[in-house]
């Protein structure tokens, strides 16, 4: 029994020391000239080996010691942007009304009203109409709801007023106080939600090839030199006719049934519509792949004529605070590893996108095992862990010790 329990405590050893031989590859960070901040750029060739979650890299200093990172994807987001209306005149009549006056000067198509209110938990009735010469009014809603606002965290908070389609100059709103004090209005506008653009990279050495099959397809087989994760394709068509095609972007896929016979099919990964009145950017789920397929259904129109294609991801680096003259180095890619949890705290004051940026040298197998295994074990949430079960096991090992000496001496 000693000998069965001294060794699933090996087993489990090595269970560890081969996680810590997990990561592929590694690559060295370019040194820095002044001790602070970086933006440590991803390239393709990295970001396509990490696992699905981009959980699966670390960063380390010249001894070996885990640096804390904070990865940042550039996406997309919703910008918010508030364009203020000129109060024309606000008058306030005790137990009646507040009355406000507004001048939409460019007269634009609007839907809604901005309301910057001060934090209160009273509710009130409000009437809106609106004129094109501030004299003769035309009613837009004579039921409006004016909640209460209790932001948690700021003392103020923005009421929205919705309304059918107007593009009056003026509009006024009266506000019903004849059951409370007024509300604190600091600001009338209209607020506006845009998307802004995410930043992509381009994934260098793609190649295209087009094959237009008799079954009315067009196949289009973009490859790469490696792994890399697809963020977007632009495709360049070159037309000289209006054309609106249906497309499908994918990978194909196979296996090897009994007899010989070999399974193909196709994984449609998303499906777009080519237009000559559109710019042919697709954008796609971070597809982690050598090479994809675009399939365009041409029905009985002529092949189009595909120019060019590229492919980019979105920009991706490690926010980390950097000493001058420090080697560092990236190690990643593996499977099985969850996101490091780090003590954010330094990166909290931080605002990300003006730190310098610095690159990343050749990427190549990772092949140093010692220093692995000891990085894997500077890891506390491993360390407790492991110490835990080796205590549980010389416990067990001291008792059947001490049950057999009582033996023998009996």
């Amino acid at each position: 029994m000693n000998k069965l329990l001294v060794l699933l405590l090996a087993g489990f050893l090595i269970t560890f020391i081969s996680k810590a031989q997990s990561f592929r590859f590694q690559a060295p960070v370019n040194t820095v000239q002044q001790s602070g901040f970086h933006r440590i750029m991803l390239p393709p060739n990295v970001v396509g080996q990490l696992n699905g979650s981009l959980t699966d890299i670390r960063l380390y200093d010249g001894q070996q010691k885990e640096v804390p990172y904070v990865l940042i994807r550039q996406q997309p987001e919703q910008v918010s942007s508030f364009a203020d209306y000129d109060i024309v005149s606000k008058q306030s009549r005790p137990n009646v009304a507040t009355t406000l006056v507004l001048r939409n000067q460019a007269k634009s198509r609007i839907t809604s009203l901005s309301l910057v209110l001060k934090n209160t938990n009273v509710g009130k009735t409000a009437q809106l109409s609106g004129s094109s010469d501030a004299h003769n009014w035309y009613a837009i809603d004579d039921a409006i709801w004016l909640g209460p606002t209790q932001n948690p965290i700021n003392t103020t908070e923005t009421k929205q007023i919705n309304f059918p389609l107007s593009d009056y100059e003026y509009y006024r709103l009266v506000i019903n106080d004849s059951l409370s004090t007024p509300l604190n209005i600091l600001r009338v506008g209209h607020s506006t939600q845009q998307a802004a653009a995410g930043a992509y990279s381009t994934i260098p050495n793609l190649s295209f090839s087009q094959r237009d099959s008799s079954d009315k397809h067009t196949y289009i087989h973009l490859v790469g030199s490696g792994n890399a994760r697809f963020d977007k394709l632009i495709i360049t068509i070159q037309a000289s006719a209006p054309f609106s095609r249906r497309a499908e972007i994918g990978q194909f896929h196979s296996r090897k049934l009994k007899r010989g016979r070999i399974d193909r099919w196709f994984e449609v990964i998303r499906t777009i519509e080519l237009s000559s009145a559109d710019s042919h950017e697709v954008y796609l789920p971070g597809l982690k792949t050598k090479d994809v397929y675009v399939v365009i259904a041409n029905d009985d129109s002529p092949p189009l004529v595909i120019q060019d294609v590229h492919g980019y991801q979105l920009t991706t680096y490690l926010l980390a605070d950097l000493l001058a003259g420090q080697p560092y180095q990236l190690h990643f890619s593996t499977d099985d590893v969850v996101a490091p949890s780090y003590d954010l705290t330094p990166f909290k004051p931080i605002s990300t996108g003006n730190q310098p940026i610095i690159g990343i040298g050749p990427v190549r197998p990772n092949s140093i095992r010692s220093e692995q295994t000891t990085l894997f074990f500077t890891d506390s949430r491993i360390i407790w862990p492991a110490l835990g079960l080796v205590l549980v096991v010389l416990g067990l090992l001291s008792y059947r010790m001490l049950r057999a000496m009582e033996k023998e001496t009996v």
